[in-house]
């Protein structure tokens, strides 16, 4: 009798175009289950269901099991979970912060997230290093704009009055002829050339988003983290500051703070109270790109009611999919998108591509190196 053909389960949409998926070597070694997640009860009622088709990865996408609350320990070790025959778990996003690391590990079973910083060519044609960290730089670089430039609030007047002097009139709270360097009947717009822009987190995500204010914006970096990197020091000249508690009597120099932390317990309301309460709040942009629970929003959204705060601008927030009410309302003084700073085609199809070739890896590349005693490795496997 022969063995069962292995089987791919993904619980996400992946690129129906994609190249690989497509090709005839990938679907003669694999059948496809596609499933919607919904409940854990289902989930588990649909796992029971395939419970002998030999699933040897599961493919999570970007949504991965938020649908479910997570891919928790009770779920890996529940009777109808393949832990017999599963080999890997793929993302196509770099966060996995609602997966068991440790249930899967003591299980096995791989975990592959998305990662762009090495190159992948040689499995992966015309394979482009760094798109990620280009396109989430692209969105903090327009979050920065609306702090010190205000377009889209300008963009929305606009649309409201439909005549240009009456918008600036209306904006800087004037009768007559305004310039447009007013707004809110006594702020001002202001160009950031020249100023001071602190980049908490210095991944390779904070790198790009470094550069591009930098060469696109003309601001002077400065950036955070525990240690010093000296090969950025070499090579740019950015100012270093440990993230610590030395971090307070700096922060007031900075006009432009943009996070790309990690959501880890040591970064949990990183930015409270106190973090603003050492800021020059009135000048301030705040951006945050890294995970919502760093930001105290309602430390935030009270220093904006008080004008303690310029300008709050955020790709991510804390209870997503919902956003702060306030935040949302706060029109003139807040720049929202829903979380999509690396919502490109060109993200979603190199992820979808990656993702599947650590399937093959995973599957068969990874037995294969075991027959000759080796130990794989991948930059883009967390387990």
């Amino acid at each position: 009798m022969s063995a069962i053909k292995p089987s791919i389960l993904f619980i996400a949409q992946p690129n129906i175009e994609s190249p690989l998926l497509n090709s005839d070597q990938f679907l003669e070694d694999f059948n496809i289950i596609e499933l919607t997640l919904t409940t854990k009860d289902a989930f588990l009622q649909q796992l029971k269901d395939h419970k002998n088709d030999n699933i040897v990865a599961i493919y999570g996408g970007y949504p991965q099991f938020t649908p479910i609350g997570g891919l928790t320990k009770e779920i890996i070790e529940h009777e109808d979970f393949p832990l017999n025959t599963l080999k890997a778990i793929v993302l196509c996003s770099r966060g996995y912060n609602m997966i068991d690391l440790d249930a899967l590990k003591s299980h096995g079973i791989q975990l592959y997230n998305y990662q762009d910083e090495v190159d992948e060519s040689q499995d992966l044609e015309g394979f482009k290093m760094g798109q990620v960290g280009n396109d989430v730089a692209d969105c903090a670089l327009w979050h920065v704009l609306e702090g010190f430039r205000k377009f889209s609030y300008q963009q929305a007047s606009l649309r409201k009055y439909t005549d240009t002097l009456v918008t600036r009139a209306k904006l800087a709270g004037e009768d007559g002829y305004a310039y447009g360097h007013k707004f809110n009947g006594g702020q001002f717009i202001h160009s950031p050339r020249g100023n001071k822009c602190l980049v908490l987190g210095l991944g390779s995500i904070g790198k790009h988003v470094a550069l591009k204010l930098q060469e696109g914006l003309g601001m002077q970096i400065h950036y955070s983290k525990r240690n010093e990197d000296l090969q950025v020091k070499e090579k740019y000249n950015w100012k270093f500051h440990r993230l610590d508690e030395t971090l307070y009597s700096q922060l007031f120099q900075f006009k432009a703070i943009i996070c790309a932390l990690p959501g880890t317990p040591a970064t949990h309301h990183l930015i409270d109270e106190k973090f603003l309460e050492h800021c020059n709040g009135p000048e301030l942009t705040l951006v945050n790109l890294g995970r919502g629970n760093i930001v105290d929003i309602e430390a935030v959204t009270t220093a904006l009611e008080e004008g303690q705060l310029r300008h709050f601008g955020a790709d991510v927030f804390y209870g997503e999919p919902k956003v702060n009410e306030m935040v949302i309302e706060m029109e003139d003084t807040t720049s929202v998108t829903p979380h999509i700073g690396s919502s490109t085609l060109e993200v979603f199809e190199q992820s979808c591509e990656l993702a599947l070739t650590n399937i093959i890896r995973a599957t068969t590349c990874v037995e294969e190196k075991k027959a000759e005693n080796e130990e794989p490795q991948y930059f883009s496997r967390v387990i």
